[in-house]
């Protein structure tokens, strides 16, 4: 079929370049009517200490001044190229892209992304009449690439377009412990440390237990009953029943997040949310619709030409973002209507809101049939 005739007829064949976060099936599982999406799913874990090092070998590319770019291989096949993660499609074919932060270009190494000569081949790419659209998946995400790419030559070309869920309707058993979540690999930077010494605080006062996922130190573990390490679930029916099925409030006071991709899937089941004003957090909880924002002294992108300090300073104690945390914890705590009420808010701005796999699937669609009508 020609281009016209396939898209009268609502059909469209897309390349997509997924990474192994589970993000990208979002995408390619649930595409837009009429779309069908082509692509080899990557193996491994994004979070292994294989796909770590090899984004540090490919982060001392970038300081030659070469951003992320890629050859697509038998490109007549698509009607277009989906490019993620800020990879640049050599091809001279239509194509968009999406980036999660304007370092996405730079492997999401700030210092590299200010080198010119990786600057003037980033504004190359996309200025050509082969880039339709830039996908940030945020509007903290756009801010950070109007901030540090001179965008001047195709601004017209940029569209914020949130990241979906589905959802999940769990059923929650009822318990007369408020039990609390959280999801965290760094246990400074995901903010690990300060919800401990906050649940330290509320364990005096109130009946709670949480739940911990991810790394933390041998001398940090708190040796309490109602606290519980969880060990890799790789199963994702049984991960989310023992981490947002067993659960009444999701907390995450993060300092290091581009997106929050973990507070999007305890919404998508229903749950309060709790978290730091980090970058796109403020556009995922709205403060005391769905959840509430904790002020933190810490924000990653402030030092993002300084990654030493942000070490340094994200292993300080943090006292007011731990009062804050107690005290947002402890009104959801003490207010069962409140906390079902958030909850369901959270769900419904997955389900039918800005979140939603159907919102998003009608921005993509429109920006899929403008791509390819030249």
């Amino acid at each position: 079929l020609s281009m016209r005739e396939k898209r009268k007829a609502g059909k469209l064949d897309i390349f997509f370049n997924p990474g192994v976060h589970p993000q990208f099936a979002e995408i390619f599982n649930y595409p837009p009517k009429g779309v069908k999406y082509h692509y080899s799913m990557p193996s491994g874990d994004h979070n292994s200490e294989f796909t770590r090092k090899k984004r540090l070998v490919i982060v001392q590319t970038h300081k030659l001044g070469l951003p992320r770019i890629s050859q697509v291989k038998n490109t007549e096949k698509y009607d277009l190229i989906y490019s993620t993660r800020g990879i640049l499609p050599l091809n001279r074919k239509p194509w968009i892209v999406d980036i999660e932060s304007g370092a996405a270009f730079a492997g999401l190494n700030w210092n590299n992304l200010k080198n010119p000569i990786m600057q003037k081949i980033i504004k190359r790419f996309l200025s050509s009449k082969y880039c339709k659209k830039i996908l940030p998946q945020s509007d903290a995400a756009k801010k950070s690439l109007l901030e540090n790419i001179d965008c001047s030559g195709f601004k017209d070309k940029i569209e914020t377009v949130y990241l979906a869920y589905h959802t999940t309707k769990l059923k929650r058993k009822h318990s007369d412990t408020v039990r609390i979540s959280f999801i965290g690999r760094g246990f400074y930077e995901k903010g690990g440390n300060d919800l401990q010494e906050a649940f330290k605080i509320l364990n005096k006062k109130y009946k709670i237990s949480l739940k911990y996922k991810g790394i933390v130190p041998e001398d940090k573990k708190l040796k309490l009953p109602n606290v519980h390490y969880l060990e890799n679930i790789s199963d994702p029916k049984k991960f989310y029943e023992a981490i947002f099925g067993d659960c009444d409030i999701y907390v995450q006071p993060t300092t290091v997040d581009s997106y929050g991709v973990s507070i999007l899937e305890a919404m998508s089941t229903g749950l309060p949310i709790v978290c730091t004003d980090d970058f796109t957090l403020p556009e995922l909880v709205e403060d005391g619709y769905n959840g509430f924002l904790v002020k933190s002294p810490i924000h990653w992108y402030d030092y993002r030409f300084d990654l030493d300090k942000y070490v340094e300073d994200v292993k300080k104690p943090h006292p007011e973002t731990v009062k804050e945390l107690v005290e947002k914890i402890s009104i959801l705590i003490e207010n069962k209507k409140l906390r079902e009420s958030m909850g369901k808010n959270s769900f419904k701005l997955v389900e039918s809101g800005k979140f939603s796999i159907k919102e998003r699937n009608k921005k993509l669609l429109k920006i899929y049939n403008e791509a390819v009508e030249d």
